[in-house]
């Protein structure tokens, strides 16, 4: 039998066994959050054209236990895997959220692993990754094959909510190294990034306001890498910054409109001229933007159709030759049921200068896809920030 059977089998059994016992102290909340992604990807890549009958990837399941603490703070533990993009070497099945966090009104404290924070804002494309050169701040002690190395990672976060409209935060990573690449042993989960995040983000509980500023962030992520020449930490540092924001177009509550944009600077190292495989893709002075405009009919609060285009372009300045990279993406979700979607995606991506060396000259992506979530919650016990649904991607910001 194959391992995430026995992994899914064991986690629902758990599950049931707790929802179901009864406890004479206090029984703690538990969470189950579930969505299967399942798409037909037609790619055509340089005249060529292949087919994936079904790509599953990105497909979760995730388990949370909130508990009462004897104070004013609670704590949440969550354990949760996703089976892992076809081409990667994650395996069949990836550990990609697994942490334990305390909290109160205005203090958040996180450990484990988790997603880091090399994003600032959800797309509304069907994967986090349809886009991932643009939207997300790349891992430079990655080889590039798997997109789960730019997105997880062992985190220590702390976050100061001021009004419950501003968040602060400091976080501290350990980003996945890849041996072939840098030579680090794969067992080694030292401190390798660090970094602070500045955002103002209206609760889910007061976005059917629909006020014109939905969210403004600023960050920023240090890689401490191990650059030649230099010895000081600060010139060793691999500095990004980010800029995001998400307005809405028109506070319409059934015919809704909303622009998100996100710019993300990498500073860069001077010496990396040439890009020729993802080291220095991930190391050269680059600029990139993302934004999507989008409509969401929303009839009762509940979403029924969206359509979205979105489009990007990130530039090397500092390359040897123009070099860049632009993309367009439209999509369609409509909702048959109960969290129940279907969709169709259809993207495109030219490369040029030394990007044509890692991906060829251009890229066709055509998706149909079907997709289910599940949220559910036992021994309700707590009002919410966020759901475990929301740890992840969502198609529909």
């Amino acid at each position: 039998m194959p391992k995430y059977y026995v992994l899914v089998n064991i986690l629902l059994a758990l599950v049931v066994a707790v929802a179901g016992q009864a406890v004479a102290e206090v029984t703690p909340e538990i969470q189950l959050g579930a969505r299967g992604v399942m798409s037909l990807n037609t790619d055509i890549k340089n005249n060529q054209t292949t087919n994936a009958v079904s790509d599953f990837s990105d497909t979760d399941l995730m388990i949370g236990f909130r508990q009462k603490m004897y104070n004013r703070f609670r704590g949440q533990l969550v354990i949760g895997f996703q089976f892992p993009d076809a081409e990667s070497d994650l395996g069949q099945v990836f550990f990609h959220q697994t942490f334990i966090k305390i909290e109160d009104k205005s203090n958040i404290l996180k450990i484990g692993r988790s997603r880091v924070r090399t994003s600032l804002l959800d797309f509304p494309t069907l994967r986090d990754d349809d886009a991932l050169l643009l939207t997300t701040v790349l891992n430079p002690f990655s080889n590039g094959e798997n997109s789960e190395d730019h997105q997880y990672g062992n985190v220590l976060e702390y976050s100061h909510i001021f009004g419950q409209r501003v968040h602060f935060q400091i976080h501290a990573e350990h980003f996945k190294e890849s041996p072939d690449t840098l030579g680090a042993a794969e067992t080694d989960f030292g401190l390798n990034a660090v970094g602070l995040l500045l955002q103002y983000r209206v609760p889910v509980s007061q976005r059917w306001n629909r006020q014109i500023i939905q969210s403004v962030s600023i960050g920023t992520n240090n890689f401490l890498t191990d650059r030649p020449g230099y010895s000081s930490e600060y010139c060793q540092a691999l500095k990004n910054v980010l800029f995001g924001f998400v307005i809405n177009l028109k506070p319409d509550p059934v015919h809704f409109w909303d622009l998100r944009s996100q710019t993300v600077y990498n500073i860069g190292f001077d010496e990396v001229k040439e890009i020729g495989d993802f080291s220095d893709l991930a190391r050269a002075e680059a600029i990139g933007n993302y934004t999507s405009i989008r409509y969401l009919y929303r009839r009762m609060e509940r979403p029924t159709l969206q359509v979205a285009l979105s489009g990007g372009y990130k530039d090397f300045p500092n390359a040897t030759q123009p070099t860049n990279l632009f993309q367009v993406a439209g999509s369609l979700f409509y909702r048959i049921g109960f969290n129940f979607d279907v969709g169709l995606q259809v993207q495109y991506k030219e490369y040029s200068g030394d990007l044509r060396t890692i991906y060829g000259k251009n890229m066709t992506r055509v998706q149909f896809s079907l997709i289910y979530s599940i949220d559910q919650l036992w021994n309700n016990q707590f009002d919410d920030r966020e759901s475990l649904l929301n740890l992840e991607h969502g198609y529909i910001p």
